[in-house]
């Protein structure tokens, strides 16, 4: 992300958190980071267009935190417990300003809502590998009885931090919560425990969400024909897509790859839209 709007953000958000984020100005955001309020406009369409890409870029900054523990190659239960521990120090770091959000129900458009729903997926397969990495097949039967106690214990937490003002030992949270899943899971599988919870509904979540980034790639390529360009610059920027669509469909896709192909397309106003929908679903930034 480009390094201004990345400072209007820091500064928008710290005065969110100070003064709310109805008493918040866009005049007041420029006027502290040194530019003219017509400058703000350069980098955020409105005040809505502003926390939804605040909303983005924390999203962003802790994905990059979990996956730099993640690229440690540590033992599944430590990997697990440093990635709850980074998290409950973001949610410190950034306490004020999550609580501002809650407190004054700030309204979330439609963009933000999409962006909310990919969180949502993501964070369900995030707690599903993690318990597969720790536990193992013998959690098949229960699995997702032990992805939504895993969930409660980690939110649990969060939830009383923020509208509780509790202290807790942030660097003893991780350990402490997987030693709270081993006694539940240990527990569980000992007396032959039945599933309570069924995961057709969210899995078909899930399988929508892939058919929305179907339609999105569909659409750039209806979009891409109507261009007014050369037949073999069109053909070229058919051969990105291809490209594009190959590289979505392994199970890691390289982000710098998906990078470089996005920046052949996002040059054109009509298809920079349906580029940031990609670069949002894979949860990265567009090349400037």
């Amino acid at each position: 992300m480009n390094a201004k709007k990345v400072k209007l953000i820091e500064i928008g958000i710290s005065l969110f958190a100070e003064k709310g984020y109805h008493a918040t100005s866009i005049q007041e955001i420029a006027n502290k980071a040194g530019i003219s309020k017509g400058a703000f406009y350069l980098y955020f369409q409105s005040k809505d267009d502003f926390v939804t890409t605040s909303f983005q870029y924390f999203h962003q900054q802790i994905s990059e935190q979990l996956e730099k523990i993640k690229q440690k190659n540590l033992v599944a239960r430590v990997s697990l417990a440093e990635q709850i521990t980074t998290l409950t120090e973001f949610i410190y770091s950034h306490k004020s300003f999550i609580t501002m959000h809650i407190r004054e129900d700030v309204s979330i458009n439609g963009k933000t809502n999409e962006i909310i729903k990919k969180i949502k997926t993501e964070h369900f397969i995030w707690l599903k590998e993690k318990i597969y990495a720790v536990y193992g097949d013998k959690i098949n039967p229960i699995l997702l009885d032990c992805i939504i106690q895993l969930d409660g214990l980690i939110h649990g937490y969060f939830k009383w931090i923020l509208m509780d003002d509790i202290t807790i030992d942030r660097s003893a949270v991780g350990d402490y919560i997987v030693r709270r899943m081993d006694a539940l899971v240990g527990s569980m599988i000992a007396n032959k425990e039945e599933s309570l919870a069924m995961m057709e509904n969210f899995q078909m979540e899930i399988n929508s969400q892939q058919v929305e980034l179907t339609e999105i790639i569909n659409e750039l390529r209806e979009k891409i024909s109507v261009l007014p360009l050369e037949q073999t610059k069109l053909m070229e920027l058919h051969e990105v897509l291809k490209e594009i669509e190959s590289e979505v469909e392994k199970d890691a896709p390289k982000k710098i790859i998906m990078q470089g192909l996005l920046a052949h397309l996002q040059r054109y106003p009509i298809l920079h839209e349906k580029c940031e929908l990609i670069a949002s679903y894979f949860r990265m930034e567009l090349l400037d």
